[in-house]
């Protein structure tokens, strides 16, 4: 009973503390215009903002994010340039936002805020400064009023134009969030996206009378189109194409008698808006508990896109609902986008392809960065590695180890022995481990624009496993109530690490600190090791194992430790704290085997320590190079051959051998002279010097051959300031003895 109360107790302080948040309350205003001819738009926006905050604000920042494209000047511009990431700005492809006339009205005015005053304001690249002419207290608002001309660029990052298309993301003047820590006045970095108010939007775009729209939000005046194109799935190919060309001879007919259209979008609990428009779209529906879900694509995708897309969709926002919690808005827009791969904004998703993956990645981010919003820009392991983990969760529900359909090669199949394939969790296991162990290893949780060449990894592939071993840790009942409580108490506020932190503890009753710590703040790798097994023999129906366990390297994780008879599997867990642990196991049958990890779940950088391993021979070739596995030392082989005038025609085989391509290597080649008769032989060996770093390396190398004998013994030393990208620094030290 006592514990009981506490847990209430807890959980009673963590609800008060929630209901202490605040955020501050903005509705946007905008009419806009779409100009085709010169790629512009042109447009008035009016923003109430309500001051919810305890601080009396004295100044007002802007994002205006399209500057970001005027120049090479650019921070994100100068930024992509250090990855070797090039934009090509001119003044035929940039793209910029002027802002043409700017008012502020102040909290007690009586006046329309488009007759206030004309206020002064500082551009710095993306970011607009502006002192209050009143400073506004808590509990207060103002309004802002501005006139705007923006040239659209063609360089498509996420926003931009190609052809006849218009994906307007990240367009308008935006709020710079006003949060517990301050304003975040952040420009628009290379590497890193977004942080925003949630507001109300009331969005007027007007544009050529034929072109099709989609957007964040529920069209309540004026028509976007949809009908006009809407597929009938039921026809043949051909009869779609003649009902295509009526469609399309209606809409000219139409056009003829007004050049332009106007649309008006109306959006509630959103922090971003975004629109995508162009007289090739394709338009089907479906719905999802009543719910429409509109799929718009460019006709010439109309065999990959029809059907599927809307049925991935239905499909993906169950799941979504099921598993975190119901989906709360009035619709969802998947949308044929620009940008290679996909991009996402609150209730649609612009994303190149149909592939299911992609669908569920970015409409899962309308739930992990839209719904539950975090800053993008200093916690991006919380939305991107929140929905990379929710996607492979999806796809290993759905579909297993296998992932997802393959389609069926064009190209003539090559056999498993020449070509086996490494399981998509495993690569990214073995992905990461490879760079945790590399010298260059960066904290998940650092600013996105900060990262070294370990953005994508960290962010993504680590945030993944990151929320795997968290799911790990509390197991499976207490993860899905944990799932649905953060939904439940931070939809539509703003997310970070304690508050996620603060759930999981509130539902677990565990003291989480540790692992938030090791695993988004340190650099640490997990090494566990079998030390020893010990295997009695109790009774004619009772066998006992005592299993040593040794931790060692410096990340903690719990590990389970399976006994494997030929009658079932017993599992225990050991907390993995101290350097060494014993576990007892009876079971009613001989043990065969005992594994450490068996799930491979606690990224332990070396598992062939662990108890379950084994070698695989496999053939060297071109379709075979990249094979890793997590379980095996691989060597691979190959013949050889050469001639020279003294011994004839050589004839060797070689063999390859290492540990997820990078410990343990070692390279052998036995060679035979037919004409001279000689056996020749060469080794390679090459160990790492440095503990979970390849920067130093000691390199062994025998030979005899041709009647030549040769050993080196060397040093290398590689560095730089990136891993993958330049300047490169490298040092060899060798002494060799040959005859």
């Amino acid at each position: 009973m006592k514990k009981s109360l506490f847990v209430l107790l807890v959980i009673s302080f963590a609800l008060s503390s929630a209901q202490a948040y605040w955020q501050q309350f903005v509705h946007y205003q905008i009419k806009v215009k779409l100009n085709t001819k010169d790629h512009s738009l042109s447009g008035e926006c009016k923003i109430t903002y309500k001051n919810n905050s305890p601080d009396t604000l004295d100044r007002i920042y802007l994002h205006l994010y399209p500057n970001a494209f005027k120049n090479e000047n650019s921070t994100l511009v100068r930024e992509a340039r250090k990855f070797f990431r090039p934009y090509k700005i001119t003044s035929q492809n940039n793209g910029y936002i002027d802002i043409l006339e700017f008012r502020i009205g102040q909290h007690d005015q009586k006046i329309p805020v488009e007759q206030a005053p004309i206020s002064t304001y500082r551009i710095d690249d993306t970011i607009l400064e502006a002192k209050l002419p009143q400073k506004l207290p808590p509990g207060k608002q103002l309004q802002l009023y501005l006139k705007f001309y923006e040239k659209i660029t063609s360089i498509v990052r996420r926003s931009g134009w190609r052809g006849k298309q218009y994906d307007l993301t990240q367009w308008y003047p935006k709020l710079v969030v006003y949060d517990e820590k301050g304003w975040h006045p952040d420009q628009y970095h290379d590497q890193g996206e977004f942080y925003g108010e949630f507001a109300t939007f009331d969005v007027q775009i007007s544009l050529p009378y034929n072109y099709i729209i989609g957007a964040t939000g529920v069209p309540v005046q004026g028509d976007p189109g949809w009908q006009w194109v809407k597929v009938d799935t039921n026809l043949s190919d051909e009869a779609w194409r003649q009902a295509y060309k009526k469609q399309l001879e209606q809409i000219a007919q139409k056009a003829l008698e007004a050049k332009e259209r106007t649309v008006v979008f109306h959006a509630e609990k959103v922090h971003d808006f975004a629109w995508t428009a162009s007289p090739n779209f394709l338009y089907e529906q479906g719905e999802f508990h009543s719910i429409p879900i509109h799929v718009l694509y460019d006709k010439r995708a109309r065999k990959s896109w029809s059907k599927v897309v809307v049925r991935r969709a239905q499909h993906i926002l169950k799941w979504l609902s099921d598993r975190f919690g119901f989906y709360p808005y009035p619709q969802l827009t998947v949308a044929h986008g620009l940008l290679g791969g996909g991009m996402e904004y609150p209730m649609i998703v612009m994303n190149s392809g149909p592939s299911e993956g992609l669908i569920c990645h970015e409409v899962g981010h309308i739930y992990f960065y839209g719904i539950l919003a975090n800053n993008e820009l200093d916690e991006a392991w919380l939305d991107e590695g929140f929905t990379s983990f929710q996607e492979n969760w999806y796809e290993e529900t759905f579909y297993g180890e296998k992932g997802y359909p393959r389609q069926q090669r064009r190209t003539p199949k090559i056999p498993k022995w020449l070509r086996p394939e490494t399981k998509r969790n495993e690569r990214e296991i073995l992905w990461i481990v490879d760079y945790t162990t590399s010298g260059y290893n960066e904290p998940i949780s650092r600013p996105a624009h900060v990262f070294k060449g370990g953005y994508r990894i960290n962010v993504y592939t680590k945030g993944t496993m990151f929320y795997k071993m968290l799911k790990y840790i509390v197991g499976d009942s207490l993860w899905d109530k944990i799932a649905h409580e953060y939904f439940d108490r931070w939809k539509f506020k703003h997310v970070n690490e304690q508050r996620f932190k603060q759930v999981c503890e509130d539902v677990s009753g565990m003291d989480l600190d540790w692992f938030f710590d090791e695993w988004l703040h340190r650099t640490v790798n997990v090494d566990y090791a079998l030390a020893g097994v010990k295997k009695k023999k109790l009774s004619d129906s009772l066998w006992q194992t005592v299993v040593k366990i040794s931790r060692k390297d410096e990340g903690i994780m719990p590990v389970e430790v399976a006994v494997i008879t030929e009658n079932d599997t017993v599992i225990k867990r050991w907390d993995g704290k101290e350097q060494e642990g014993v576990l007892n196991f009876e079971t009613h049958a001989k043990p065969r085997k005992v594994v450490l990890d068996p799930k491979d779940i606690i990224l332990d950088k070396n598992r062939l320590n662990n108890g379950d391993w084994s070698i695989k021979f496999i053939p060297d070739t071109p379709f075979s190079n990249m094979y890793q596995s997590r379980n095996e030392y691989v060597i691979r082989y190959k013949p050889h051959l050469w001639y020279n005038a003294v011994d004839g025609i050589w004839l060797a085989g070689g063999f390859k051998g290492s540990y997820q391509n990078k410990f343990r290597k070692a390279n052998l080649i036995l060679s035979y002279g037919a004409k001279s008769g000689e056996i020749g032989g060469e080794l390679k060996l090459s160990h790492r010097i440095l503990k979970n770093s390849d920067k130093l390396n000691l390199n062994l190398l025998a030979l005899r051959r041709e009647g030549r004998a040769l050993g080196e013994i060397g040093l290398h030393y590689f560095t730089s300031p990136m891993r993958h990208f330049p300047p490169f620094h490298q040092l060899d030290l060798s002494f060799r003895s040959s005859q």
